[in-house]
C-alpha cells in the first residue's frame, strides 16, 4: 500500500476490532486527533482502496429498522501490512512528525514491547541520513549563504530529533519500570 499513512492508521484502528466508519472515525480521533485529522469523506474513500487491496473486509451489519450499515475488519494481508509498517522507522525527516507518532501510538497500545526497537530503528537511519550530510560541504544552489543555512538547519534538525529520540526512548523505558 502507497501513500499517506492514513491507510495504515485505518488497519491499526481496526486491530482492536471490526467497526463501522463512524466508529472508526472515532477511534482515529481518540487517539490521533492532536497529531492529526482525517475527514470521514477520506476515511470512507480509504476504506474502499483498503478493501479493493484486499486489506480489508466489509459486509453489511443490520440495525433493525434503520439501514444496515458496512462494517469492516482486518483481512490477514491488511494485519500483515499493519505491523511491516509500525515497526519500520520512517524514511524522511519531515514524516517524524505525523508518522512515528501515528506508530508509537498504535505500537503502545498493541506491542509495546516493540516502541524501544522502532526508536533505535529511527535514531540509526536519521544518524546515516546525518552522516550523509556532515559530509557534504554545499548543497546544488546558486546562492551560497541560502545553501549553507539550509545545510546548517538539516544537521541542527537532525541533531534534535536524535537528542529527543533518546529523551524518548529513557521516557518510555522509566514508564515501564514505573508500572
Amino acid at each position: 500500500m502507497k501513500g499517506l499513512p492514513v491507510g495504515y492508521a485505518v488497519l491499526g484502528a481496526l486491530l482492536s476490532g471490526p467497526a463501522h466508519g463512524y466508529e472508526l472515525k472515532r477511534r482515529l480521533n481518540s487517539g490521533l486527533g492532536p497529531i492529526w485529522h482525517i475527514a470521514q469523506s477520506q476515511l470512507y474513500s480509504v476504506l474502499a482502496r483498503l478493501e479493493r487491496e484486499g486489506l480489508v473486509e466489509g459486509h453489511l451489519e443490520p440495525q433493525g429498522a434503520r439501514p444496515p450499515r458496512r462494517v469492516f475488519s482486518l483481512t490477514q494481508a491488511g494485519e500483515s501490512a499493519f505491523w511491516d509498517w509500525a515497526t519500520s522507522p520512517v524514511r524522511h525527516v519531515r514524516d517524524v512528525r505525523i508518522e512515528l507518532f501515528a506508530k508509537l501510538y498504535f505500537l503502545r497500545r498493541h506491542a509495546p514491547d516493540r516502541v524501544p526497537e522502532l526508536l533505535s530503528a529511527q535514531a540509526e537511519r536519521l544518524t546515516r541520513l546525518k552522516d550523509r550530510l556532515s559530509q557534504r560541504k554545499a548543497l546544488p544552489t546558486d546562492d551560497p549563504a541560502l545553501a549553507r543555512l539550509t545545510l546548517d538547519f538539516r544537521r541542527t534538525l537532525l541533531s534534535t530529533l536524535l537528542s529527543w529520540l533518546e529523551e524518548a526512548k529513557l521516557q518510555l523505558l522509566k514508564e515501564v519500570q514505573d508500572a
